[in-house]
């Protein structure tokens, strides 16, 4: 599965990722199945191989030991 790399800050606090950008850098995984992959077998529009989206390789800018905004106030936020 291919990955593209995105900013963000990390709360300790609540334990979430808050993104802030994507930094348009990708790792290409080289599977023949990935649609996102260069080696991509099929070139065809109506391709048989499974859509799966790139996942997210984080980079924490800032960490912080508080909750993220949508945390506070929240007796017992939820993990991400």
């Amino acid at each position: 599965m291919c990955r593209l790399e995105v900013f963000g800050d990390w709360y300790r606090g609540c334990g979430h990722f808050v993104k802030a950008y994507y930094s348009g850098e990708k790792t290409d995984c080289y599977l023949g199945t990935c649609r996102s992959s260069e080696n991509h077998i099929h070139r065809a529009l109506e391709c048989p191989c499974p859509k799966h989206d790139p996942v997210d390789e984080r980079r924490i800018i800032n960490m912080f030991q508080t909750t993220c905004d949508d945390c506070k106030g929240v007796a017992y936020p939820p993990r991400r």
